[in-house]
């Protein structure tokens, strides 16, 4: 006899999607994970959907990803109805490169392929049309999704995922997860204190932090990387005149950054309104120790990141007044392939993992893909296992 028929590692955006999609099938179910610190310095395990804000866009990088993402947005539309938590801005998403990029050159038959909406925007003229207050500076080749993108709340999403999960009797424990064995024809997981768990199927959602601890015999092909964003203050009134400000997608590439993303104004819990900008730095870090990866979020060293972010966020609103400008850590994990993983990596065994900082606007859809796996031993319709097969260090 197992304590459950299934347990879920990892409790973060993709972890309690695949709980509730496990749960609303009726079977016995345990979240297990931490929540949010309240103090950094007092926890070992972090994630980055501590945040009222992330971009929402449909066609991604390629079909997996794209279907991903209308499947989990479509999603958000319904978990808002069943929990009356304000989950989606629909402001649009922009996508802007100085040139025409593979994205680009792929992103219009894409589109047209799975029937999203989309405009052109490759000059000053199209772009004042959508969002004036953007400013690039030098010639832009651009991309708009006008309807059903721009930004998503994970920590209301998570608690959404939690709510639905619960009402389907779902079992969740904030504990963290320090080895998992094979035990009889299952899996046993165990706690830092040694209390023992067993299940018939274990799926490792763990994000960043998958490959630490002892959760997997074989350690997956991820690189898991440092990322500072930035949380730009402005007064309620500028984020007002802010709130039709599409998410931005900048791909642009230079010395000592490259890649940002942009979300409009969102109240937080101070009562404050921040803008948030992120992009990857030249100075990030690639951990491969947990001891490393908990000390990113536990020290200040995410401040020394400013400059680069607030120089940048600056030249792109120029004409937007910010109040104060304050850092935080992040982490993301590249896969091998671009995907995430999404597979069978022994029998009753799995994993979900593998952001590739896509996965906060796509996570619904990745559980649930994860879910139908464990359930029905295949992937549901329009997927394959070579859109999700997991890679292994050798």
């Amino acid at each position: 006899m197992f304590d459950f028929e299934n347990i879920v590692i990892g409790a973060g955006l993709i972890g309690s999607a695949a709980a509730k999609y496990l749960a609303e099938s009726s079977s016995t179910t345990l979240l297990v994970g931490p929540e949010e610190p309240l103090n950094y310095a007092d926890s070992e395990i972090f994630a980055s959907h501590y945040d009222n804000s992330r971009v929402q866009r449909l066609v991604g990088t390629n079909d997996a990803w794209t279907r991903l993402n209308i499947e989990s947005q479509q999603e958000w539309l319904k978990l808002e109805q069943q929990t009356g938590r304000k989950l989606f801005s629909n402001s649009g998403t922009l996508y802007v490169a100085p040139t025409q990029d593979d994205y680009l050159v792929e992103v219009q038959n894409r589109a047209n392929d799975f029937g999203v909406k989309y405009e052109l925007v490759n000059s000053t003229d199209d772009l004042a049309k959508i969002a004036p207050e953007y400013n690039f500076s030098s010639d832009f080749f651009g991309y708009f999704e006008p309807d059903q993108a721009g930004s998503i709340n994970p920590r209301e999403i998570l608690k959404a995922q939690k709510e639905i999960f619960s009402k389907n009797s779902g079992s969740y424990s904030t504990q963290v997860i320090t080895d998992v064995q094979r035990y009889q024809n299952g899996w046993q997981v165990t706690t830092p204190d040694g209390a023992t768990i067993s299940a018939k199927n274990v799926l490792i959602s763990a994000g960043s932090f998958s490959n630490f601890n002892n959760l997997l015999s074989k350690k997956l092909d991820i690189k898991v990387k440092t990322e500072v964003i930035v949380l730009a203050q402005v007064t309620e009134s500028v984020a007002l005149s802010l709130s039709h400000l599409p998410a931005l997608l900048y791909e642009i590439y230079v010395e000592d950054f490259d890649g940002i993303y942009l979300v409009k104004p969102e109240k937080y819990a101070d009562g404050n309104w921040y803008l948030k900008m992120g992009l990857n730095q030249s100075i990030d870090m690639y951990c491969t120790q947990l001891t490393e990866l908990s000390n990113w979020f536990t020290s200040d060293q995410h401040k020394s990141y400013l400059l680069v972010l607030q120089r940048e966020l600056v030249k792109l609103l120029p004409d937007v007044k910010f109040e104060s400008f304050t850092t935080k850590p992040c982490v993301i994990s590249r896969t091998s392939n671009g995907n995430p993983y999404i597979d069978k990596v022994d029998e009753g065994l799995y994993v979900a993992t593998g952001c590739n900082g896509y996965s906060a606007m796509s996570s619904d859809a990745q559980g649930r893909v994860a879910a139908h796996l464990i359930i029905n031993g295949s992937y549901p319709t329009g997927y394959s296992h070579a859109d999700f097969q997991a890679k292994f260090l050798n």
